[in-house]
């Protein structure tokens, strides 16, 4: 069977925080304000503003024979699920003050990166729940229970 491979990109990082980071590099350039940042502070805000883009900029969720792999940015923070320990997957519609990212919920872990569709799965060895966020969570379902039989 082939894999199924879904990439949603994390528009809400990009919409907040690249207008901060472009107007603080505007102050810091024209030397702007009461007590003007310094170069120090400028480049510990940059790096760790670039961080975050490399480390959230979108989630993907790969699900192939045997695992469901959760993974935000360059794929540093990931999540592996054995397929054998799901139970059962229902598509979901989160509330969206559970939020965007790595959350835990009420009974369990949120995986999401933009909207409140999604996918919960129910594991035979644990009552706990994970949630994966979605753009098409009827489909993503379905790859799931393809690969449970």
């Amino acid at each position: 069977m082939k894999d199924y491979k879904e990439f949603t990109f994390g528009w809400l990082l990009f919409v907040l925080l690249v207008p901060i980071h472009l107007v603080m590099t505007y102050l810091y350039i024209n030397d702007i304000g009461d007590r003007p940042m310094g170069t120090n502070g400028y480049i510990i805000v940059t790096v760790t503003l670039i961080l975050i883009y490399f480390l959230f900029y979108g989630m993907t969720t790969k699900i192939t024979s045997d695992t469901i792999t959760v993974s935000f940015g360059v794929g540093l923070i990931r999540k592996k699920i054995q397929l054998k320990r799901v139970k059962t997957v229902d598509t979901i519609k989160s509330a969206w003050y559970h939020g965007w990212g790595i959350r835990i919920i009420p009974n369990g872990t949120l995986y999401n990166i933009s909207g409140t569709d999604g996918v919960e799965l129910k594991f035979n060895d644990m009552n706990t729940i994970i949630r994966i966020g979605t753009k098409d969570s009827a489909t993503l379902k379905k790859e799931i229970e393809k690969r449970l039989v």
